[in-house]
């Protein structure tokens, strides 16, 4: 009966330090590469636009994003700003560079077609990809022109 119950402890003790292994440090997840976002995702965009040429104010918008698994990334989308459309779906596709970084985090920056400023994004990959999580860190190079967020949701699984 001892011997049983000394199994059962060990196995007890094991089990503990397996799920503490289990827990490791984000930037050792091997997963978070370019290739975890390959394929296309829909983003709901809100915040505001405080700076710059046009219509400042209120910001929401959709966009489609298409990452393809090397670091490029083309994009569709319809902007208002301050209740006036800023850009909408028949534009020219904009097209950026994007890293995904080991720990799961990123940067992406959109070049535009229809002359809004480039802007450059930092993100979080969550939910092993099924969504992106991005803050506006900069437009045409400057600091506080924009306050936005977006929120990114895989559109197929499949890729």
């Amino acid at each position: 009966m001892r011997k049983q119950l000394s199994i059962v402890g060990v196995a007890c003790v094991l089990l503990v330090f397996g799920a503490l292994g289990y827990g490791q440090d984000q930037d050792e997840h091997p997963a978070c590469t370019n290739r975890l976002i390959a394929g296309h995702y829909g983003f709901t965009i809100e915040g505001t636009k405080l700076a710059g040429q046009g219509p400042t104010g209120s910001q929401v918008g959709v966009a489609m994003t298409r990452f393809d698994g090397e670091g490029n990334l083309s994009q569709i989308d319809t902007v208002t700003i301050g209740g006036t459309t800023v850009a909408d779906f028949t534009h020219t596709p904009a097209n950026g560079k994007y890293t995904v970084n080991p720990d799961c985090t990123g940067t992406f920056n959109i070049d535009f077609t229809d002359g809004r400023p480039p802007v450059t994004v930092n993100f979080v990959v969550v939910e092993n990809g099924a969504e992106i999580d991005a803050v506006v860190t900069s437009a045409g190079g400057k600091q506080g022109i924009l306050a936005t967020r977006s929120i990114g949701k895989r559109r197929f699984f499949g890729r």
